[in-house]
């Protein structure tokens, strides 16, 4: 099996393995794909290997494991919704991805990434099948999706009052259940005092989309040494395709520059959940708060 397993060879593979309308084979010695049909009685084991089979089976049980991956309930339920639609479920399913070109960029990225393993894996079965040793592969360097169609900016950047927008909105999400002059109270008391974003000891670093639209901030407030993150923020239909890891990993590198060295973060509500990933960046837990409502309590 002489052929080399190139980006390019990866490819016209898998570019076959997609048709639907025939079965292809691969030369092994010198990597020229042709269909069985053309092939007939000149198809040889000793010579030839048939391509991974890859029909419309493979190809729903790979978007369903593409919507298993989504954090986005929105954009999960969509798709999910897309693939028990029956008839045309293959053109509902790109059709509903379309809506969303972050999530159609995850979904090719996921699906070309899917086939390459495939693909890497029946060339290294047949190697061992005639003796030869696994081949390593170069890895594939992540593609940035994120940071490809998206602009980071360090300031406000005339996005102000749309910022203080996002950044309560998102607060408010933290308790859903409690009254709406509840989450008010909390929130002018967790902002007392906090200089707006941008200004001096304020530092805000802003996701925006090619067209200026803000899709997301990283807010923190610097005392000597330290910053306390006041806010890590994304609109709603952008969440789950990394932007906030992209953002707070911008944002502490940042901060590392000039010459900050302890950060903190308080969550509370629903962003407790969250702290699995807050962790895997660096941070690590110094202490709790628990909270109880007087009246609501059982004695």
């Amino acid at each position: 099996m002489n052929f080399v397993l190139t980006p390019q060879m990866i490819d016209k593979i898998g570019f076959a393995m997609e048709d639907q309308k025939e079965r292809y084979a691969i030369d092994m010695d010198t990597g020229e794909i042709s269909p069985l049909s053309a092939l007939g009685d000149s198809f040889s084991d000793e010579k030839h290997a048939r391509l991974p089979r890859w029909g419309s089976a493979e190809g729903f049980h790979l978007m369903e494991s593409f919507v298993t991956t989504l954090r986005n309930p929105l954009h999960r339920d969509l798709l999910a919704k897309a693939l028990t639609s029956g008839a045309g479920v293959f053109r509902t399913f790109k059709d509903t991805l379309k809506k969303n070109k972050e999530i159609e960029k995850l979904w090719f990225h996921y699906k070309e990434t899917r086939l390459r393993a495939i693909i890497v894996s029946w060339y290294n079965m047949h190697r061992e099948a005639r003796g030869l040793e696994r081949l390593p592969i170069e890895p594939e360097e992540k593609e940035e999706l994120v940071e490809s169609d998206f602009s980071f900016a360090w300031g406000e950047g005339g996005h102000r009052e749309d910022i203080l927008r996002l950044d309560k909105n998102v607060f408010e999400e933290l308790f859903p259940k409690e009254s709406s002059p509840h989450i008010e109270e909390r929130y002018v008391e967790k902002r007392r005092g906090v200089p707006p974003p941008g200004e001096e000891g304020s530092p805000v670093l802003v996701a925006e989309t090619p067209a200026g639209d803000l899709v997301g901030f990283s807010w923190g407030l610097i005392d000597g040494k330290s910053v306390h993150i006041i806010q890590l923020a994304v609109v709603a239909e952008m969440r789950g395709i990394g932007l906030g890891e992209a953002l707070m990993k911008r944002f502490l590198t940042e901060m590392r520059t000039r010459g900050i060295r302890r950060l903190t973060m308080e969550l509370a509500g629903k962003s407790l959940r969250f702290a699995p990933f807050f962790q895997s960046v660096g941070f690590r837990p110094i202490t709790q708060i628990l909270e109880s409502t007087l009246d609501e309590l059982p004695y």
